[in-house]
């Protein structure tokens, strides 16, 4: 087979066929959790704590669990061998698994739900590098819209759902501001919290800080704090206002999929004198030893 393919509800198939059912709760009312992996030249990273994140969301929203740890990996491991072939060598693969909460009764009435399972999926997809390299040689802009971050009341954000309006809406009315720049939401009380896609960290003082509440329980920014303490870099996580960022001598972002990008503008503001900053060399440096492999220059190799 030339084409990839996907694992859904523990059987292998073609990507194409790979389909959530219209009568799904993750369709109808947006309940599913995910998660976002990736390999570093062909290997995956880390997908023993991608998988932990994953199943604490599915235990915590009371979604049904299907599927245990070994179940999962084995289904990742089997996407990634047929996938990886189909790719070339410099190029690598994000890993999506998600999981949703179900069918609708109201859809297949109450005795065909109880016997309808959840969608549980895992599939892949090649990494942009040329959407990033813009991002990593100039620097991301970043926009604070109308849209804020949900509210703590009404679920917990710290996990990775795919229930994403407010993400669509605020990265939508970024780029009507300014093109080509991304949504960074601010919580009710005017402090900073993330991307669509990113932690978002500052340089303050010789210091990294990063937000503490209303974000993503994120691998990556755990990977950055990590980085900072074998480094000797002060790491802090705590509240942080918008204007903190005049303070600010650089600011970048971290996710599993892109890793680190600079931030360069926020609502037009320059941040830092060199793009990419120092500290965020050091970052990226020590990301590469880490995974085995210049993730910059990976990115910096990719023809758009």
């Amino acid at each position: 087979m030339t084409a990839p393919i996907a694992w859904m509800n523990g059987e292998l198939m073609p990507y194409a066929q790979a389909a959530v059912p219209v009568w799904d709760l993750g369709v109808v009312a947006g309940a599913s959790v995910s998660e976002m992996a990736r390999t570093y030249a062909h290997k995956p990273f880390r997908l023993p704590q991608h998988l932990d994140r994953l199943l604490n969301a599915i235990h915590q929203m009371g979604f049904p669990e299907a599927y245990g740890r070994q179940q999962l990996l084995e289904a990742i491991h089997g996407v990634l061998a047929h996938n990886l072939s189909l790719i070339a060598g410099e190029r690598d693969l994000g890993i999506v698994i998600f999981s949703t909460a179900g069918p609708n009764a109201t859809y297949l009435g109450s005795e065909l739900a109880r016997r309808t399972p959840a969608t549980t999926a895992v599939h892949t997809f090649e990494l942009p590098f040329e959407t990033w390299l813009p991002q990593l040689r100039n620097g991301v802009h970043l926009r604070t819209p109308h849209t804020r971050q949900i509210p703590r009341d009404c679920f917990d954000v710290s996990l990775k759902v795919r229930n994403r309006l407010h993400w669509w809406l605020a990265d939508r009315e970024a780029t009507q501001l300014e093109l080509g720049s991304k949504a960074l939401l601010v919580d009710s009380a005017g402090g900073i919290t993330e991307t669509s896609t990113s932690a978002v960290h500052l340089i303050c003082h010789g210091r990294i800080v990063t937000p503490d509440s209303s974000v993503l329980h994120s691998l990556s920014s755990q990977l950055v704090e990590e980085i900072a303490k074998t480094r000797g870099i002060p790491f802090e996580r705590r509240p942080i206002p918008l204007a903190e960022f005049r303070d600010a001598s650089e600011a970048f972002l971290s996710s599993s999929a892109a890793t680190l990008l600079p931030v360069s503008h926020v609502n037009g503001e320059p941040i830092g004198k060199e793009i990419p900053g120092p500290l965020f060399k050091q970052m990226a440096a020590s990301w590469s030893q880490l995974v085995g492999m210049d993730i910059v220059q990976q990115v910096l190799g990719a023809h758009t």
